[in-house]
């Protein structure tokens, strides 16, 4: 059983970039973890609007980590609290692990997780990936190469 994390900010900016809304972020773990889900957390600052949302996903199952940190320290407290998960967890024996982010800072907790005897695969579109990132994870799984309909995700439609 796979424990999934979600840098929610660096996944939600990466989803917007290419239109796909919706609210599939179940669908998705289980995807990226075919044989099985046993955590799901995800991690993001607060937002204007993202009530409804967080709420949607802890109904779902999700553990939220929402850090109200100082505005210039967000996106860096979300990157440590998954980092800090990562290798808690790790040395807890979990031993399988799906972190959805591109972001290389997270490059130090993936070698320590492993050192632990996790497993570690890194999911993120090509684009956005650290090269720092996935040499540290055991795998990567492009996003690019997601079913996204299949997943209930649907593709924006400008007028």
């Amino acid at each position: 059983m796979t424990v999934v994390l979600v840098d929610g900010s660096n996944l939600y900016k990466a989803l917007q970039a290419r239109g796909l809304v919706g609210v599939g972020l179940t669908r998705l773990a289980e995807w990226l973890a075919p044989m099985g889900v046993r955590h799901k957390r995800f991690y993001t600052a607060p937002f204007r609007g993202h009530g409804r949302f967080l709420r949607a996903l802890e109904a779902d199952g999700w553990t939220l980590r929402v850090l109200r940190t100082h505005k210039a320290l967000r996106e860096e407290g979300v990157d440590v609290a998954l980092a800090v998960d990562l290798v808690l967890l790790a040395g807890h024996g979990h031993k399988d692990f799906v972190v959805v982010s591109g972001d290389g800072d997270l490059a130090p907790a993936v070698e320590v997780a492993r050192i632990l005897g996790a497993r570690v695969t890194v999911a993120q579109f090509q684009d956005l990936l650290s090269r720092h990132l996935v040499q540290a994870a055991d795998g990567v799984v492009l996003l690019d190469a997601a079913p996204w309909e299949a997943l209930g995700w649907q593709k924006e439609v400008v007028a």
